[in-house]
């Protein structure tokens, strides 16, 4: 049976470009991983039941050794972009894509919510973003913020026991 052209090169883009595109886009998580100065809190063991359920999902659908390697590849992905978040010396690194990057400068409101944990919730131009720290990491936190925001940028503590 002959393939149509088309059927080639979607096969092509399909067991080619899509790890590619994946391992690009884990490549450049590890990287920004390097310019984290605090990373965010991590509940490993919601990374730890994601993962999961995406290996779950891979082993009983996964028909190829391409839907495998995709497979693994998003749950990597997914991984990294989890990993990937927290302050930088440029500002905050979220995972969310319509905004990854928050620069000090755009962000018009920071209100510090300190309690078992401490929340910093991001105002600005962008969608309200909130970014959980270890309560060891209040003072290293607080100073960054300090040094970095510029002054007109409202800055608010909340203290709960």
């Amino acid at each position: 049976m002959l393939f149509a052209k088309g059927d080639i090169l979607m096969g092509i883009f399909i067991n080619i470009g899509i790890p590619l595109f994946f391992m690009a886009i884990i490549i450049q998580r590890l990287k920004r991983m390097k310019e984290i100065i605090i990373q965010t809190r991590k509940k490993y063991v919601e990374i730890a039941i994601a993962s999961i359920v995406f290996i779950a999902i891979i082993y009983l659908f996964a028909n190829t050794w391409i839907h495998y390697v995709i497979g693994i590849l998003g749950t990597l992905m997914f991984v990294t972009m989890w990993l990937a978040q927290g302050i930088t010396p440029e500002g905050f690194l979220s995972m969310y894509k319509y905004k990854e990057r928050i620069s000090w400068d755009e962000i018009e409101k920071i209100i510090v919510i300190e309690s078992k944990d401490i929340k910093i919730k991001l105002s600005g131009g962008f969608m309200q973003q909130t970014f959980c720290f270890k309560k060891s990491d209040y003072d290293k936190v607080i100073t960054i913020l300090k040094e970095k925001l510029p002054v007109q940028t409202q800055l608010e503590t909340i203290f709960h026991k």
